[in-house]
């Protein structure tokens, strides 16, 4: 997982309360996951048969891309067939780039959810040729800019100036200077090329030679920006930027050290440039050779500050280093690496569960600190293994503020089923992140665990009307308690269905919730569930749009 605090902050809804009519709750069997499914449907474009698609469908469980992708291929009638399919939550989409979905606010892709050995039938694609925007980036003296990456900007994306916004697509120029977006949704866009100075429209550079952010055809305010309006299988043309003089860089270098002046070799460091009041994520990096000497080049004028990148070595961290690049190389620069603080304690499961405790033991329990205001994030976070008596030990933190989660060895997500209940230190539960001062050695930090072998599979019944074009349901569960824990989350399938799966036994709320693509209103309805363990945990909820309807 990144270090920076935008890649770990959890993603929180503000919802909208309303009442609702609830249905009768039901508790199964689970069923056996060997069973295989299909799904089928069709694709159209301008209502005739799109042949010779493909059409995949990937579990959602974690979202990694090394799944396995099931596909199908429409046939002479645009039909297709997805076969051997397991039980579960899957994204489905059709292979078609040039093409989106004429859906607003969903381009591609659509959601499905497969019971065991069910023959899912009509998930149905209609797809609109999507917008062209193409043009050319020129250097100050008309050469054209040969791979350097171009920006595309939503305008609803840059509303704000106070979070960072990330460009909804990239692409490279060619050996001509040329780009050329496709595939796009009929909507307003900004393009920009060059490095982006204020957080809130932040690039990442592909090139040595970095060029200050110039959004079409002139501006350096996106404010100031000509907007592209894009139709329905149109292509603007001449979208074109001449950039001005590179922005000059400059090198830094010096010594890695230990905390007795003696050279530290073959340690990896970053560069946090700071935007506005804080650092930005990785402007370079460098490793220290046999001598403990580095050189790094390129860095933009700024100040700067030096992280490690997590466990390369248990137990030290970078001593405060800061630095000003104004109009020269900075050389002679010491980076000295001083005694890390530790976490160690132990990981319990209640209730005791002898097989769950085996597979926790093959995870990682990961660290990130909360760096204070002001000071250059954490490189990466750092990781300790479980024991077979659950014991950890997390070493390499910086002073701050520690959040704690589970992970599968090089992913980010932990295997579905374990929540983590609290933690607890001195015997006190510790709601908010566990602080940690300069040169702390905690132990006894207790992390409480359950694991959990049940599913909540529900449906949801719109009424008063249907959703709105570019509308999708999501699902959250609950834990009860004070505070309300987020176990895990899921879309509701364009049948209504959803289904969450690996909850630990216990008293839930779960809270379906329709957004409009806009942001204009949403809507919710929740309702209690008592979750047996190893069962499927049956619920039926029914939304009242009516909301979502109003002018």
């Amino acid at each position: 997982m990144s270090s920076s605090a935008r890649l770990v902050a959890v993603l929180l809804f503000t919802l909208w309360c309303m009442p609702a009519s609830l249905h009768a709750q039901s508790t199964t069997k689970a069923p056996a996951k060997a069973g295989r499914g299909t799904v089928s449907g069709r694709v159209t474009i301008k209502d005739k048969p799109a042949v010779g698609v493909t059409v995949g469908l990937r579990q959602t469980t974690n979202g990694m891309p090394l799944e396995k992708v099931y596909k199908g291929v429409t046939d002479q009638e645009g039909v297709y067939h997805i076969t051997n399919v397991p039980a579960g939550g899957y994204d489905i989409m059709p292979a078609a780039p040039a093409y989106v979905m004429d859906q607003i606010g969903f381009p591609r892709g659509k959601t499905v959810l497969v019971g065991n050995d069910e023959n899912v039938e009509d998930i149905n694609f209609t797809l609109i040729r999507g917008g062209v925007i193409t043009g050319k980036i020129t250097d100050v003296e008309g050469r054209p800019l040969i791979q350097h990456q171009v920006s595309l900007y939503r305008t609803s994306d840059l509303v704000s100036e106070q979070r960072q916004v990330f460009a909804a697509n990239n692409v490279q120029t060619d050996d001509r200077g040329i780009y050329r977006f496709f595939g796009l949704m009929p909507g307003r866009y900004k393009v920009a090329c060059g490095r982006g100075e204020e957080p809130f429209v932040a690039t990442f550079r592909s090139s040595r030679i970095i060029y200050k952010q110039v959004f079409y055809p002139d501006a350096t305010d996106h404010n100031k920006a000509t907007v592209i309006d894009v139709k329905e299988g149109g292509e603007s043309t001449n979208i074109d930027i001449s950039m001005g003089a590179p922005v000059q860089t400059f090198a830094v270098s010096g010594r890695v050290v230990d905390d007795k002046n003696q050279p530290f070799p073959n340690i990896r460091f970053a560069f946090q440039r700071m935007a506005m009041d804080r650092y930005e994520v990785g402007d370079g990096s460098a490793v220290s050779n046999n001598l403990g000497e580095f050189v790094a080049e390129g860095l933009m004028p700024g100040k700067y500050g030096v992280v490690l990148y997590g466990n390369q070595n248990q137990d030290v961290r970078v001593d405060q280093t800061l630095f000003d690049i104004v109009d020269r190389d900075v050389a002679g620069l010491t980076v000295r690496l001083v005694k890390a603080s530790s976490i160690s304690g132990v990981v319990v499961l209640e209730p005791e569960n002898t097989r769950a405790m085996a597979k926790l033991t093959q995870l990682q329990l990961r660290a990130y600190v909360n760096s204070p205001s002001g000071a250059p994030a954490s490189g990466s976070s750092t990781f300790g293994t479980i024991g077979p008596d659950g014991s950890f030990r997390i070493p390499g933190l910086s002073p701050g503020q520690v959040n704690f989660w589970l992970s599968a060895p090089n992913e980010p997500n932990a295997p579905k089923g374990f929540l983590m209940l609290r933690i607890e230190y001195n015997g006190v539960a510790v709601p908010r992140g566990l602080e940690i001062k300069d040169n702390d050695q905690l132990t006894g930090v207790r992390i409480v665990m359950s694991y959990g072998t049940a599913s909540i599979r529900g449906n949801v019944t719109i009424a008063n009307g249907a959703l709105p074009d570019g509308s999708r349901m999501f699902v959250r569960v609950m834990r009860q308690g004070t505070p309300q824990t987020p176990v895990a989350s899921a879309m509701v399938d364009a049948r209504g269905q959803f289904l969450v799966e690996g909850v630990p036994a216990g008293l839930y709320e779960v809270i379906v919730t329709a957004f409009v693509q806009n942001g204009r209103i949403q809507a919710n309805t929740k309702r209690e569930v008592n979750v047996q363990d190893g069962m499927v945990n049956e619920v039926s909820l029914t939304l009242d749009v009516t909301p979502l309807l109003k002018p």
